[in-house]
């Protein structure tokens, strides 16, 4: 116990007694109360006695049977529970098949009117996420075409732009959120497994279907984004590396949303100190959740193997605290869900409930019941974003001219590389190039005869090529 009490110190350190009102909201994304004997009754006080506010839940869309609701009778029941409770529910809608879209006739329009059968029948359901992981396959098929493009995202757009126009029909106060991010991807059409994209990758195939579009109307309201670590046992603060994006790494997404629609009639991410000029989006963390070890006496409750290393009940309570501080002081995050409440039976599955299947309280129940009520302002410095038209990172390294040199960036860029002799200004060599982020490129110089020259490198970010770095250096050869 000495332990939790040391964990939540620390997460909820230095609270102040005055603080920016959090505009974090807390949940979870778990169908246990949709699918509970008692309708969800239990479940749902369970989320109000944890300080929780939201519950999102997943509403498939079968193409076999495309204008029947899945699970209504079990979505009417819990709905009615729900909302005597006080819990406010969200759907994310997403096809039950990871072909549906392109394998069944007019996909993309029977999936948005099927959207909007659902919130026409759930009226108290006024959030509702479309389309989840489209960057995986698990979800989403194809990835890439046969020539190696990447095609998902040309998809997902499309079906992202029917839903909205479908939700919005039926209630303009609908807000409509997007695609469900997952935090990974391989980015390679022929890799032996998991073919997929990463996040960033992703969003610049759906700006780019965007604008070649000509839509002159959002595809969504929101963005709905999971943030997994890559390892169980990876702490909040470690995140990916770029073109990835864990919970440290929102930067990263809030500059690739700008890149892929800045300038469109798609609303964005607000930026620091700027006027508060709307509708700005924001990001719903749908999903993230630690996987914690089971206790010997509580086995029983469970069926399969386990395949991930995990975490002791003080330490998982500790990084949920610590993801609760984190979201509560970044205005752009409109919602924390963990996945889930409540363990899944199968140990294949997840087991990162603070609730086992028995209705046994984990450790960490009450280290995130505490953190939610400590963290309803931010009480540490709030988190500000600005988009940048550099690339991010860029630096050249000029040691060791005249024969190399070095530029490395913490996103993918492109480069360009000129030589000149200023007396003259006549260009002698020029190169092209690509690099991915934070590994070193080094380029090598041809033989120069002695004399004065110039080089010149021009940096253009990957998901943005009108973001540029330029470095020059003269040097004698």
């Amino acid at each position: 116990m000495r332990r939790i009490t040391a964990a939540l110190a620390s997460a909820c350190a230095a609270l102040a007694l005055t603080g920016a009102a959090s505009s974090t909201t807390f949940g979870v994304a778990d169908d246990a109360g949709k699918y509970a004997e008692d309708g969800g009754a239990g479940f749902f006080t369970m989320l109000t006695q944890l300080g929780m506010t939201e519950n999102r839940m997943a509403v498939f869309w079968d193409p076999s049977q495309p204008t029947t609701i899945y699970d209504q009778a079990f979505l009417d029941r819990s709905i009615s529970n729900a909302q005597r409770r006080g819990i406010q529910l969200m759907f994310a809608i997403y096809p039950l098949k990871a072909r549906a879209l392109v394998d069944t006739p007019n996909g993309v329009q029977l999936f948005a009117q099927y959207a909007a059968k659902v919130a026409e029948r759930y009226p108290y359901v006024r959030k509702i996420i479309c389309l989840n992981e489209g960057n995986q396959p698990r979800f989403h098929q194809p990835q890439f075409d046969d020539a190696g493009n990447g095609i998902s995202g040309v998809v997902q757009e499309q079906a992202m732009a029917a839903c909205y126009d479908s939700l919005k029909a039926v209630d303009p106060g609908i807000d409509v959120i997007a695609f469900g991010l997952s935090p990974r991807g391989n980015d390679d059409f022929d890799a032996p497994s998991n073919v997929s994209h990463s996040p960033i990758r992703f969003l610049r195939e759906v700006g780019d279907a965007y604008r070649q579009s000509g839509r002159t109307k959002p595809i969504a309201d929101d963005l709905s984004v999971h943030c997994y670590p890559n390892v169980n046992t990876d702490a909040p603060s470690i995140g990916y590396l770029w073109p990835k994006v864990g919970c440290v790494n929102f930067d990263r997404l809030k500059q690739a949303w700008w890149d892929a629609f800045h300038g469109t009639a798609q609303p964005l991410f607000h930026e620091a100190g700027a006027a508060d000029d709307g509708p700005h989006v924001h990001i719903y963390v749908d999903e993230v959740g630690y996987q914690a070890k089971v206790a010997g006496d509580k086995a029983s409750l469970y069926t399969g193997a386990e395949n991930v290393p995990l975490l002791d009940e003080a330490t998982q309570g500790s990084y949920y605290a610590q993801l609760i501080a984190r979201m509560a002081c970044d205005p752009d995050v409109a919602l924390l869900n963990f996945f889930h409440a409540v363990d899944e039976t199968n140990l294949a599955a997840w087991q990162s409930g603070v609730v086992l299947p028995d209705g046994t309280r984990r450790a960490s129940f009450g280290v995130v019941k505490d953190a939610i009520l400590a963290n309803q302002q931010c009480h540490g410095k709030p988190a500000e974003w600005r988009h940048v038209e550099r690339v991010v990172g860029a630096r050249a390294v000029f040691k060791t001219l005249p024969r190399s040199f070095v530029v490395r960036a913490d996103e993918g860029f492109s480069y360009q590389v000129q030589i000149t002799r200023p007396a003259s200004t006549r260009r002698l060599t020029g190169a092209n190039g690509a690099g991915d982020a934070a590994r070193d490129v080094l380029f090598k110089l041809p033989k120069l005869r002695k004399g004065t020259y110039r080089v010149k490198i021009t940096m253009r970010a990957e998901t943005n090529p009108s973001r540029q770095s330029v470095f020059t250096r003269t040097f004698h050869g």
